[in-house]
C-alpha cells in the first residue's frame, strides 16, 4: 500500500493519497473520497480560473505551493488536534 499525506494550506484541511486515490479528512467522518478533486488539482497546479487553452491551466505553481507533502506522524497529530 502506497500512502502519501498532505496538508492543504489555503483550505486548512488534511489529505492523502493512497494508492492513487485522493482523501479528505473529515472530522467526525474520518477519510472520505476527494471527489472534488480538491487535492489532486493542487498536486497538478490545476487553475480553474484560467481559460480552457491557457498553458498555466495546469501545472500552475501558485496552486501547487497550496499544498504540501508531510509525514503520517504529522498527520496524526494534526487529526489528534481537531
Amino acid at each position: 500500500m502506497n500512502v502519501t499525506f498532505y496538508r492543504i494550506k489555503d483550505l486548512g484541511l488534511l489529505g492523502k493519497e493512497e494508492d492513487y486515490v485522493p482523501y479528505l479528512y473529515k472530522a467526525g467522518k474520518g477519510w472520505v473520497v476527494d471527489n472534488d478533486n480538491i487535492l489532486m488539482d493542487r498536486i497538478m497546479g490545476f487553475d480553474e480560473s484560467e481559460p480552457a487553452k491557457s498553458p498555466y491551466k495546469t501545472g500552475n505553481t501558485s496552486i501547487i505551493e497550496l499544498v504540501e507533502e508531510i509525514s503520517q506522524k504529522e498527520a496524526e497529530k494534526i487529526i489528534a488536534n481537531l
